[in-house]
């Protein structure tokens, strides 16, 4: 019997010790461009692969969770049609395209969401001059934020 424990007691902590190895890299999310800048590209691509998926299944989630007529489901399927190239894009292309937008000295003050968000909305194709109003806009922002946490 005691065999028997003890053979337990060795495949477990093997067994955990085999799980801690297999662990992805660890990423601190980026919040700022600053921020995206400073990871491998290796942490750029995971994180880029991670955001999309979550973003899909965060859109999938209102409709199941609110139900497919509540106004939660419109509004997922407004911004699914907004920003429809989100699901279709490779994190090789979310990350090329974070690479441009914040190759930008005057946008590594905006948030590493908006600039998704900016991204997906050039890629769809809208007009230049509301992607230009809302980098403005997430300039300003994101300056602010930084005056006050200093």
């Amino acid at each position: 019997m005691r065999k028997i424990a003890l053979g337990f007691a060795v495949l477990m902590v093997a067994a955990v010790a085999l799980a801690a190895d297999q662990r992805g890299p660890e990423i601190t999310p980026p919040s700022v461009g600053e921020d995206w800048l400073r990871l491998s590209s290796t942490e750029k691509l995971f994180w880029s692969i991670g955001y999309a998926q979550g973003y899909q299944e965060a859109l999938n989630k209102i409709d199941v969770s609110a139900g497919p007529n509540s106004v939660c489901a419109g509004l997922a399927d407004r911004t699914e049609k907004q920003t429809s190239t989100a699901g279709k894009m490779s994190g090789f292309e979310l990350v090329s395209g974070l690479e441009k937008f914040y190759a930008d000295p005057a946008n590594q003050l905006i948030p590493v969401g908006s600039a998704v968000r900016i991204y997906l909305l050039q890629s769809s194709g809208k007009d230049q001059t509301t992607i230009q109003e809302l980098i403005e806009t997430a300039r300003m922002l994101g300056a602010q934020a930084r005056r006050a946490t200093k």
